[in-house]
Formats: structure tokens, C-alpha cells, sequence
């Protein structure tokens, strides 16, 4: 993307159209958000998500944390900020850090690292502390042909796009308990993708 600036601009377009359905379900989501304080959108790029969540809960403060270019001049608005860096370095604290289709751009050994900084910025004492995952699970035996289809698909791209591929459940729960999560919920919610909470 950094030799070829149309496609540049047409995958953000892509994905900040992708996250608007966040409008759609966020709302159904309280009990994800109940108590925390601050949230951290790990890969939010312009800010598509951390905007309609920090809105729809003026009450958490939401940062994008994304790479500093992207990042760069990006300004702060009431409960939302913009920070840059690198994921594999530091990620900021927060109660909770929020991952919408990054972990998927990877391979299991770069997940663990991004997960175990997770870990590092979350609490891991009390009732708060959690990493929120988006992101595409293969389940062949639940799901419809159709759907199972769409998401070999996706996996497909990602091999050939990056180095990362699509994931069943087992495959999560072991690069959770590789990072040193205890537990972790699951919620298929948004047609091709679940919602995973994942814990200390």
C-alpha cells in the first residue's frame, strides 16, 4: 500500500465502511462495555469504531492506538484520542483493548506477542480487564455451507495477502492460553465474524 496510493485509499475506505456496522450492534453490547473506564482500539486506523463506541458511551475513554503515520494528524475529541506506535512494542493501558480484524493479518507466533502486550496494558486484578476480539471464526459443523464458504475464502486471502489466516475456536483458545489468558467468551454476533472477550 505505501508504493501504490489509490489502493491505499481504497482499503481505509474499505474498512472504515466495514466498521459502520459497529452502528448496527453497539448498542446490544452494554454488557460488553459495563464498568469499564477506558478502552483502547488496537488497529482503529482513523477512528471508525472507537468514534461510534466512545459516542454510544460518553462515559469511556477511547484511544486508537495505530501506526503514526495514520495516526498523526488525527485530532482529540471530547472522550476520544489518537495515539501511534507499534502493537509488537507497547500497547497503552486501558481497561480494556479492543482488536477489530488485526489478529487475523497474522501468523500464531506474531498473535501471541500482540497478545501477551495486550495482557500488559489490561488489569488483571478485580472485574476489569479484558482484550475484545472481532474477528472471523471457522466453526464447519455449526455453520451454514454458505457461511463456512465466505469464510475459507477470507482465509485464503489472508494467506496470499499477509501471513496470517482464519481461525476455529481451538485454534484461538490455544494462542490465548499461549498468552497467558485463563478464559475466554465467545459470541458469534455479526453474521461472518464473533465477538470474543478474553480474560487474565
Amino acid at each position: 500500500m505505501d508504493h501504490d496510493p489509490v489502493f491505499k485509499a481504497l482499503f481505509h475506505d474499505a474498512m472504515r465502511s466495514d466498521s459502520q456496522m459497529m452502528n448496527l450492534v453497539v448498542k446490544d453490547c452494554e454488557q460488553v462495555f459495563e464498568g469499564l473506564n477506558s478502552l483502547v482500539d488496537v488497529g482503529g486506523g482513523t477512528g471508525t469504531i472507537a468514534r461510534v463506541i466512545s459516542e454510544a458511551y460518553p462515559q469511556l475513554k477511547c484511544t486508537v492506538f495505530d501506526l503514526p503515520h495514520v495516526v498523526a494528524s488525527l485530532p482529540t475529541t471530547g472522550n476520544l484520542n489518537f495515539v501511534g506506535g507499534d502493537l509488537f512494542q507497547h500497547i497503552p493501558s486501558a481497561d480494556a483493548i479492543l482488536m477489530k480484524l488485526v489478529l487475523h493479518a497474522f501468523g500464531d507466533e506474531e498473535c501471541i506477542k500482540i497478545l501477551k502486550k495486550c495482557r500488559e496494558a489490561i488489569p488483571t486484578q478485580g472485574e476489569k480487564g479484558k482484550v475484545i476480539i472481532i474477528d472471523i471464526v471457522i466453526n464447519v459443523e455449526k455453520d451454514e455451507h454458505e457461511l463456512t464458504e465466505a469464510k475459507l475464502f477470507f482465509d485464503m486471502l489472508m494467506m496470499v495477502e499477509v501471513s496470517g489466516r482464519e481461525r476455529t475456536e481451538q485454534d484461538w483458545q490455544k494462542l490465548f492460553m499461549a498468552a497467558g489468558f485463563s478464559h475466554y467468551k465467545l459470541t458469534p454476533l455479526f453474521g461472518l465474524r464473533s465477538l470474543i472477550e478474553v480474560y487474565p
